[in-house]
């Protein structure tokens, strides 16, 4: 037996609605207000003191020794920063572009002055008919966190060994404290090109 075939109705029977959509007026998407939250954000973030982070220990109940991480507020002011213009992307692409370049460029220019190339080993040639060790790179560049082993030479003659090196520590700060004189300048040119938008005047959505 065939099925009945149905004709649908033109509009709706009295009294049945279709439901709102997920994405209704109701859940507009509002610029300012994520900017304005986010400004926020950055300045409670570097109202505060701006400190490395690290690791220290402590014992649980059972005698166990468990890590405590402190967080860097130099990271974590940087990484808000950094948030701010990626909510801005269109804006700074429109009326400020260099902005970006300029900020991308002083960032690489202290990664590549203070990153690790990491060493793999080491080798020996001639030289001038001397005998001379040359270090055998991986060709893999990045910054290391606080604390991290490096290869450095042994003990023994001819030795290599992964060791804690306190003085990459120093580079390490050094870095981050760069990074973040950095993300100062964005930030006040980000709060400058609102400004110039004038994001809070009013209560438009955009």
């Amino acid at each position: 037996m065939k099925p009945k075939k149905q004709i649908m109705p033109e509009s709706l029977p009295q009294g049945e609605e279709i439901e709102d959509s997920e994405y209704s007026r109701k859940s507009e998407f509002s610029k300012p207000v994520l900017a304005q939250a986010q400004i926020s954000k950055c300045l409670d973030l570097r109202s505060r003191d701006m400190r490395p982070g690290y690791t220290s220990f402590f014992l649980d109940k059972d005698g166990n020794s468990k890590p405590q991480i402190v967080p860097d507020s130099r990271k974590e002011f940087i990484a808000s920063v950094d948030a701010l213009k990626n909510l801005l992307a269109p804006e700074i692409e429109k009326d400020f572009p260099e902005m970006k370049e300029q900020y991308e460029t002083a960032k690489k220019k202290a990664f590549d002055k203070y990153a690790w190339h990491e060493t793999i080993g080491r080798e020996w040639g001639a030289v001038d008919g001397e005998e001379k060790a040359f270090w055998v790179y991986s060709g893999k560049v990045y910054m290391p966190h606080k604390g991290h082993n490096i290869m450095c030479l042994g003990k023994k003659p001819k030795s290599v060994d992964y060791v804690y090196s306190p003085a990459w520590d120093g580079k390490i700060d050094a870095y981050w404290d760069e990074i973040l004189t950095y993300a100062d300048e964005l930030f006040e040119e980000l709060n400058k090109l609102i400004h110039s938008l004038d994001y809070f005047e009013g209560k438009s959505s955009w």
